[in-house]
């Protein structure tokens, strides 16, 4: 899938100790999770990614791309579009932190996801319904909790649930570990994954209903699935403002996804370089 980068920029003030952190901005050496305030970047990067999904369009040989990345935090509660994360927009509040925990509830996680035109496929012809599966980007929107642990400046653990209350497209959580470690001026990172995601949400995003089967796209139910991913990255500063950052990221996928008649292959690879402007 393609994620959609949106930037969600309405805060509300509620009470608390501001300490939520995207686990993307903490292994990347991002800024103090207990303090208000934020930081921003706009730069360019450049990006390639393997055909995962036959409705995939941006695949194939580096592409270059507008970044815009940022997270704020006030008074408990926080935005996020955390460049490099696995995880979209995050909306959310604060519950409680310390100095190693910190809990969340999220709000709104905008995520990229599948959708299919409002006709029904029964009334279309073999072309037709090949032309309705083929469907558009749309959005994962749902609210959840995130739970994270932290060890020192080193190590960070992070689980997150969400449900999607939008268009009911199901569960899903992972569990990442990460961690990070400086050079000189080199930040690098480690982080490993491992993600669920429920029936329902397979189905939605993978399956093929007895009334939308083609011979291209014949039906299709699959259930819950889990996979797992491993990523490596680095970041540099350049100058006061100035960061070049690059991750590699590789992602096993599991049988329910494969045996999907929309599948290509049976892992996720994404390349990512980039260099931005701090502020």
């Amino acid at each position: 899938m393609r994620i959609l980068w949106l930037f969600v920029l309405t805060l509300s003030i509620l009470p608390g100790t501001a300490a939520a952190s995207d686990i993307a901005s903490s292994v990347n050496g991002g800024s103090n999770r207990l303090a208000d305030g934020g930081d921003f970047e706009l730069g360019m990067s450049v990006y390639g990614i393997n055909q995962i999904d036959v409705r995939q369009t941006d695949s194939g040989a580096a592409q270059l791309s507008l970044l815009i990345s940022g997270m704020y935090q006030y008074k408990g509660m926080f935005v996020e579009m955390i460049h490099q994360s696995q995880d979209g927009v995050n909306l959310g509040v604060n519950l409680w932190s310390s100095e190693d925990w910190s809990f969340d509830l999220l709000l709104a996680n905008l995520q990229g996801s599948w959708s299919r035109p409002d006709v029904d496929p029964s009334t279309l012809d073999e072309a037709g319904r090949n032309a309705y599966l083929l469907s558009e980007d749309s959005l994962y929107i749902g609210a959840g909790f995130r739970a994270t642990r932290y060890w020192g400046d080193n190590y960070v653990f992070q689980y997150r649930l969400v449900s999607d209350y939008y268009d009911d497209q199901g569960i899903q959580s992972s569990a990442r570990l990460g961690k990070s470690w400086q050079v000189r001026n080199w930040n690098f990172h480690v982080l490993g994954s491992v993600g669920y995601s429920s029936a329902t949400l397979n189905r939605y995003l993978f399956g093929v209903s007895k009334e939308e089967a083609t011979e291209l796209f014949p039906e299709y139910h699959p259930s819950s699935s889990f996979s797992y991913g491993m990523e490596l990255g680095v970041a540099y500063p350049l100058s006061e403002n100035f960061v070049f950052r690059a991750m590699y990221r590789f992602n096993v996928l599991s049988q329910e996804v494969t045996d999907s008649p929309f599948n290509q292959a049976g892992y996720a690879s994404f390349f990512n370089a980039s260099i931005s402007y701090v502020f």
